[in-house]
C-alpha cells in the first residue's frame, strides 16, 4: 500500500484502486473488503461516483478535496445507464480494470445510495479554496458541459485536461500539479 503525503483515493464506478497506479485509497466496489476511509487524509481524490462516496463520508473539511469527472447534475438511473452505455461504446473501457462480476450486485447496491448524495449541496459544505475539480474536455457522458456550468455558476473551479471521463495520465498529472508531487 502506498501512502503518499496521506492521500486517499477513492476510484470510480466497478474499478479497482490498483489501477490508479500512483495512489492509495478504499476499494469500495467489493463487498467483502471492509476497509475504513481515512477520515483524516491530507487529500481525498474522488473519480467520477467515488466523488459521492467522500462526499456521503464524514471526513474532515479543512482537508484538500480532488474531485475528477464528478456526477453533478441529478440524473435518473435510467438516464446514467444509457450514458454508460455510450461510455462504453464511444469511450471504451479496459475489461481488465473492472472488479469481479461476482461484485456487481453489490456495486449496483453502492450506485443507488451513492446516486442519493446531493454532489451540489454537499460541495457547499466545504470551503471553496479546498476543492479542485479536474474535469476531461471529452466527458460528454456524466460531467458534461451542464456540469461544467452548475459548477461555474456556484463559483467552483474547474480544471480541464485532455481525457474523456476515464482515468489517464492527463488527469493523473494534473492531480499531481494540484498535490505538487
Amino acid at each position: 500500500m502506498k501512502n503518499i503525503n496521506n492521500i486517499l483515493l477513492v476510484p470510480g464506478t466497478l474499478q479497482y484502486v490498483k489501477h490508479y497506479k500512483e495512489f492509495d485509497g478504499v476499494d469500495i466496489w467489493i463487498c467483502n473488503k471492509k476497509e475504513k476511509i481515512n477520515l483524516k487524509a491530507k487529500y481525498f481524490i474522488g473519480h467520477s461516483l467515488g466523488v459521492n462516496y467522500i462526499l456521503n463520508a464524514n471526513v474532515n473539511d479543512e482537508s484538500k478535496f480532488i474531485f475528477v469527472n464528478p456526477l453533478i447534475k441529478k440524473r435518473s438511473a435510467f438516464n446514467l445507464f444509457v450514458r454508460w452505455i455510450k461510455f462504453l461504446v464511444f469511450e471504451g473501457f479496459r475489461g481488465e480494470k473492472l472488479v469481479p462480476v461476482r461484485y456487481w450486485l453489490h456495486v449496483l447496491r453502492q450506485v443507488f445510495l451513492l446516486l442519493r448524495v446531493d454532489v451540489i449541496g454537499k460541495l457547499q459544505e466545504i470551503p471553496k479554496e479546498n476543492i479542485f475539480v479536474i474535469r476531461g474536455k471529452q466527458d460528454n457522458f456524466f460531467c458534461d458541459c451542464e456540469d461544467v456550468d452548475i459548477l461555474i455558476k456556484n463559483n467552483f473551479k474547474v480544471i480541464e485536461v485532455d481525457a474523456g471521463h476515464d482515468w489517464n495520465s492527463n488527469i493523473a498529472r494534473a492531480v499531481k500539479d494540484v498535490i505538487k508531487l
